[in-house]
């Protein structure tokens, strides 16, 4: 089917295959514009149900309308094929990043807040999505995440449309209720506390070899607790994924609870969607306020309302007071119903406005990975133009200004991040490594060592984190502190050179002469051009001495280190130890 030609659509590559059929890449003609095709599998299209429930995918999925879920485009027919027309949405998917390790504790509350507002959506409308999992979460060129596929979704209240035995949904991240065939808006609850715990831990709650076990062990067994896998994971974070995960679904919060949870945790408002209106019920006057003892009002000419026959002056006084009353109660109505439009208007913008400075902030990420700070600069700045408290923006640009050497401005932003209401862990640990980073520049150990303690406890997710603490420690003399710090992460990153150079020095400062030596040859197999490896282990080679070859070895790596032009005040510190190793430098 690949570049042809279907009603209006050029037709492209094949994306993928799914339960429903196949999808792919297409370009809309009428009005040139990216769109995916979803085409019923041939096998479906024989059968009546499939087709009905085809169509009804399409009219259930067209009724949401949410910036976190792909938009519907057009139910379609061509001759003997029936397919969808829905948002192309090119970047990767959930599971990609997931295979690359546990996220940022900041990036997966992210993901799972606007997923829940998205469900959330969806579930005021009668409809469960029934198939919520990392292969159905898209990220867009501006790293929006969109939830894809509501082609197992359906109207809540019409499960009995659903085909008897059909297997709906991933063994993983099914809900206990799905054994009895009984899944609907807990069961994605559930299933988004599953992919919380997988995005933060980088494993499944629950364990099972086959699809039937793993149903087994999910209907009969409790989940790992979050924090055994992850122990930085917040308490609060731990608490609503555990809340989320319980066998009973009417024990489970609702998505819209969920959302505000995350919301909170992560500082961050949910987006605000059209549509979603209070509506005033407010009796007609006429009606609600007629005077007393019988009088009635008329309409005469031009809509006014007049008495019919004169009434009494007290009668007329208990009107005028109660129409008073009427017109003060329908102002103040209809006053809250202004200031809440007002308010939901200014959300919105303000969701627009976030949502800019997140593009403009990926793209000077990017300009920042192309060897671009100027222009990562510029897009930085813009991004907090359009939002002056987005807090990755001012990190970015801080890094930006601190290694252009504008520090007191870099600070600054930093400082101004920890003082922002609510942030995320994963943000506050940024703003402080930065700050640590900065100390460390500044010969300012003991700070840097706090600030970046403080980071590490924060998110202790990516190898950097475990490095710069560890570097910290060995330059305040806690070595034996960074030891077992270092060591730990290497079993966690095998192949991170620094982190094996920072355990080699912390093992020779320690005396471990041989665990060093070891550590620092690792080391420089990992990456030869590592200056500092080199000269501590000809350090090392000194300690020695007494080996056979050791004089020999520690002075060819002497020779090596110094051809790599080596830091001043750190060559001048290994002399001294060679010296007093009894080998002339």
């Amino acid at each position: 089917m690949e570049l042809t030609r279907i009603s209006h659509y050029q037709v492209g590559r094949l994306l993928g295959r799914g339960g429903m059929g196949e999808v792919y890449e297409a370009v809309d003609l009428d009005l040139d514009r990216p769109v995916a095709l979803k085409f019923v599998a041939p096998e479906m299209a024989a059968d009546a149900e499939a087709l009905k429930r085809f169509e009804r995918e399409a009219r259930a999925a067209a009724a949401l309308n949410h910036p976190h879920i792909a938009t519907l485009f057009a139910f379609e027919r061509d001759g003997t094929r029936t397919f969808i027309a829905m948002e192309l949405v090119a970047g990767e998917s959930l599971r990609e990043r997931i295979r690359r390790g546990p996220l940022p504790v900041a990036d997966a509350l992210a993901i799972a807040r606007d997923v829940a507002g998205a469900l959330a959506l969806a579930h005021r409308r009668g409809i469960a999505h029934r198939d919520v999992k990392p292969e159905n979460l898209m990220f867009d060129q501006d790293g929006v995440v969109k939830l894809m596929d509501f082609g197992l979704a359906r109207a809540a209240q019409a499960s009995r449309l659903t085909m008897t035995g059909t297997t709906l949904g991933t063994a993983a991240y099914m809900p206990p209720e799905s054994v009895r065939g009984g899944a609907g808006a807990p069961g994605d609850v559930f299933a988004l506390g599953v992919m919380l715990h997988e995005m933060l831990s980088g494993e499944l709650p629950f364990n099972g070899d086959s699809p039937l076990a793993l149903l087994y062990t999910i209907a009969n067994e409790e989940p790992k607790p979050l924090r055994a896998a992850r122990p930085e994971a917040p308490e609060a974070v731990a608490a609503l994924v555990a809340r989320m995960l319980v066998k009973d679904p009417e024990a489970r919060p609702d998505v819209a609870t969920v959302a505000r949870d995350l919301a909170a945790l992560t500082g961050a408002p949910l987006p605000a969607v059209a549509g979603d209106t209070v509506e005033l019920d407010v009796e007609p006057l006429a009606a609600a306020h007629a005077p007393a003892g019988g009088q009635a009002l008329a309409p005469v000419a031009g809509g006014t309302l007049v008495a019919q026959a004169a009434a009494p002056r007290r009668g007329r006084r208990r009107w005028m007071v109660r129409t008073l009353a009427g017109l003060v109660g329908l102002s103040l109505a209809l006053g809250v119903a202004v200031v809440r439009d007002l308010g939901r208007r200014q959300a919105r913008e303000q969701q627009a406005r976030h949502q800019q400075a997140v593009a403009l902030d990926n793209r000077a990420i990017e300009s920042m990975q192309h060897g671009h700070p100027e222009a990562a600069r510029v897009l930085f700045e813009r991004a907090l133009g359009r939002d002056p408290t987005y807090a990755e923006a001012m990190i970015g640009l801080g890094d930006v200004l601190r290694r252009r050497g504008e520090g007191a401005r870099a600070e600054s932003l930093f400082l101004a991040v920890l003082r922002l209401p609510a942030s995320a862990p994963g943000v506050l640990a940024k703003a402080r490594s930065h700050l640590g980073l900065m100390d460390l520049d500044a010969g300012n150990w003991e700070s840097a060592a706090e600030n970046l303690g403080v980071s590490f406890r924060l998110d202790s997710t990516l190898a950097v984190a475990y490095n710069n603490y560890g570097l910290a420690l060995l330059r305040v003399g806690r070595a034996a502190e960074a030891l077992p710090l270092l060591t730990r992460a290497l079993g966690r990153f095998p192949n991170e050179a620094a982190l094996a150079k920072n355990a080699g020095l912390a093992a020779h400062a320690v005396g471990t002469d041989d665990i060093a030596l070891a550590l620092l040859s690792r080391a420089l197999i990992l990456d030869p051009g590592l200056k500092a490896a080199r000269g501590a282990r000809a350090c090392v080679w000194a300690r020695l001495r007494d080996r056979p070859g050791a004089i020999g070895a520690a002075r060819a790596d002497w020779r090596a280190y110094l051809a790599s032009a080596p830091d001043s005040s750190e060559r001048a510190d290994f002399e001294k130890e060679l010296r007093l190793a009894g080998v002339s430098p």
